[in-house]
């Protein structure tokens, strides 16, 4: 079986995960600064247009922790190096959207992201939890304000699926 290193930019405890097998849908995600066992993450697949129904489940979810990540490659930058992470999360009750400071690509355009959410009247607010940076967007729309990452900001087509890694809530809605 071959293993990918990697560092997931998905909830903010994460600190490290190992893409297993050529697929790269499984992950091993050990907690910043918990011992014992570590996570098992599936990645699935997830469209634009079924973004508002994700948040919805991550809204109804009871778990403390509750997070959506999406991951996208650009066409001009196809490479995993270059991997775009979006969150959605839950932090205090309230849903929003998480620019998390880990993956390359991320740290490398948080201008262009804070540039791009002024453009659409929010702030992206700096904050830091477990060690790790992030820019966080409190809006009435986390489904839409994603959307517009990834077709606005990034021009990625409407119908191009998205990668998703969750927790804390169930997907799809049975």
């Amino acid at each position: 079986m071959q293993l990918l290193a990697a560092i997931v930019s998905v909830d903010l405890g994460v600190v490290a995960a190992l893409a297993m097998g050529p697929l790269k849908s499984t992950y091993l995600a050990w907690d910043r600064g918990k011992t014992g066992m570590p996570r098992v993450l599936n990645e699935t697949g997830i469209a634009t247009s079924d973004l508002p129904a994700l948040v919805g489940a991550l809204s109804r979810g009871t778990a403390p922790v509750r997070w959506a990540a999406l991951m996208f490659n650009t066409p001009d930058r196809p490479s995993d190096d270059d991997t775009l992470a979006l969150q959605v999360s839950s932090e205090s009750g309230k849903v929003g959207f998480d620019w998390v400071l880990l993956a390359p690509r991320n740290i490398e355009d948080q201008e262009k992201f804070k540039a791009f959410a002024r453009s659409q009247g929010l702030v992206a607010a700096t904050k830091s939890e477990n060690g790790v940076s992030y820019l966080r967007v409190e809006c009435p729309d986390a489904a839409k304000f994603a959307k517009s990452v990834a077709t606005e900001m990034y021009h990625l087509p409407a119908s191009e699926p998205l990668a998703l890694i969750h927790q804390g809530f169930d997907w799809p809605q049975r």
